[in-house]
């Protein structure tokens, strides 16, 4: 009995390239709108200071922005908790190119904002894989926060 072997040449399959988005800018108040919610991102000057947490940001207070599906009235909630799993949750490196097999599927991210104690909001990027799913250890890390306050708002900019 004879055994054939045969070697194949075959090259590794490239890796996704990790990277952070450049560091959010700060801005003097958290702006949750209806027209940035579901399927309806930030564009323009509010899409420019979208990003990572810059180095030695330290929030006291976290906002989140749920749109209704229908897009007319964003609730605004603001998030109480330890804040450092989020903080971890947000500067794991998102993903781009390599070897991707990606399900066809669309990941909405909520705005997001923390908050210092000198009244400075940043809007921050969440983390996404190299076909652009969100990483899942933010959402975790938001579902550990409580909400303790909430107000409606609505198109118009009138809160309710």
């Amino acid at each position: 009995m004879s055994a054939l072997l045969i070697l194949t040449s075959c090259s590794s399959p490239s890796a996704a390239e990790q990277y952070l988005p450049e560091a959010a800018s700060l801005q003097s108040a958290v702006v949750c709108s209806p027209t940035q919610g579901l399927g309806n991102p930030s564009t323009g000057a509010a899409a420019d200071k979208k990003g990572r947490v810059p180095d030695g940001f330290i929030p006291v207070d976290a906002v989140r922005c749920v749109p209704d599906t229908k897009g007319a009235v964003v609730s605004e909630e603001r998030l109480s908790g330890d804040y450092a799993p989020l903080l971890k949750a947000l500067a794991i490196p998102s993903e781009r190119g390599g070897e991707m097999n990606c399900l066809d599927y669309a990941d909405t991210p909520l705005e997001l904002w923390l908050i210092n104690a000198q009244g400075q909001a940043i809007n921050v990027t969440w983390p996404t894989d190299n076909c652009e799913h969100l990483m899942p250890a933010t959402a975790t890390a938001l579902e550990a926060l409580s909400v303790r306050e909430s107000k409606l708002i609505t198109a118009t900019g009138g809160a309710s």
